[in-house]
């Protein structure tokens, strides 16, 4: 009996779309992950790395496309086939760019999926969370601030750059339950923005303040930040706002607060005032005027959350007026 030749194809799994390589094999409009043509899956020479045995009959002569990211975050697409490999890794290649260069090329393409929950988000994530972020882009340009995403935002900056970019970013990650996870962090960060621009709506917000590079305000946005998210000029004053509001550095605990350490941060916070740093709202003892908890799940999702988190943060902000921002609907018992 004839042997069938096989071949290595190695994979960095990184954290997430930072640092990880992985790989994909074109079927007609399809794009299928390395491992189902794998006789054999193997632990790497490093620990961040996985080893496929493949039969080359399977893929030989087949487009290979390479999603690979910088420890940064950074996106880049890299076209080749099996024949271009050398020791598991491509070492010729048709071209390896930035994704967002490429994107034309591959906008036709689909990730294979398996999960029917994955499917439904993403469906949703088109009809209701893109339509979003127009929303808040065309508030941004109305209002002439701009947003300006800090720290290990790479993926949510990609959606509002470029939705499609951002489909084939976290699509990427080859297991479905990786790519829920990352689609359920854009999507939260999607709807809060939109509720703080709804508050802003509320409020009446006439200019942005504070933060500004070259003469232009903007949201800073980032979570557990040292900064406010935005200052606001209202018919009340000043009022600043922030998202995923962090007290105190370490760990996002709350001690300053209550003298316990206590693991919560809430969504939106507003109080009066102009505070370009946390800290100088926490060392004012001002009080908190406005807590919101936005809601983007089912409610089913976050019920358990009402006495585990929404009703610690009454107790340990003590805020003057607190909101559940709920996409979904809330049975109306719950409301009273």
């Amino acid at each position: 009996m004839r042997e069938t030749k096989t071949t290595i194809v190695k994979e960095k799994i990184g954290k997430g779309t930072r640092g990880g390589r992985y790989i994909y094999v074109m079927e007609g409009k399809d794009l299928v992950h390395i491992s189902n043509y794998a006789s054999k899956r193997l632990l790497g020479e490093y620990e961040d790395e996985i080893v496929y045995e493949v039969p080359l009959n399977k893929i030989v002569g087949k487009v290979l496309y390479c999603f690979d990211f910088s420890g940064t975050g950074g996106a880049f697409l890299c076209k080749c086939k099996i024949e271009d490999f050398e020791g598991g890794r491509p070492k010729k290649y048709e071209y390896y760019e930035l994704l967002e260069k490429r994107i034309h090329e591959i906008r036709e393409l689909r990730f294979r999926v398996r999960d029917s929950k994955l499917l439904s988000l993403i469906t949703q994530f088109e009809h209701s969370f893109i339509p979003m972020i127009k929303e808040i882009k065309e508030y941004e340009r109305i209002q002439d601030f701009k947003i300006s995403f800090m720290g290990h935002q790479e993926r949510l900056q990609n959606a509002f750059e470029n939705p499609e970019v951002y489909y084939f970013t976290f699509m990427s990650l080859p297991d479905d339950r990786s790519r829920i996870n990352s689609l359920k962090v854009t999507r939260r960060w999607i709807y809060q923005l939109w509720v703080l621009k709804l508050l802003c709506d509320a409020f009446k917000v006439s200019k942005f303040k504070g933060h500004e590079y070259e003469g232009k305000p903007y949201w800073w946005i980032e979570q557990g930040s040292d900064f406010s998210t935005t200052i606001a000029k209202t018919p009340i004053g000043d009022v600043t706002f922030w998202l995923e509001f962090q007290p105190d550095k370490c760990a996002h605990m709350l001690g300053m607060f209550i003298g316990k350490r206590v693991s919560i941060r809430p969504d939106i916070v507003a109080v009066r005032g102009c505070f370009e740093r946390t800290k100088e709202f926490v060392d004012s003892k001002r009080p908190i005027d406005l807590i919101v908890e936005c809601k983007e799940d089912l409610f089913d999702a976050w019920r358990n959350e009402i006495e585990s988190q929404i009703l610690p943060y009454r107790e340990t902000f003590k805020p003057n007026n607190l909101i559940i921002a709920s996409f979904e609907h809330v049975p109306d018992i719950v409301k009273t």
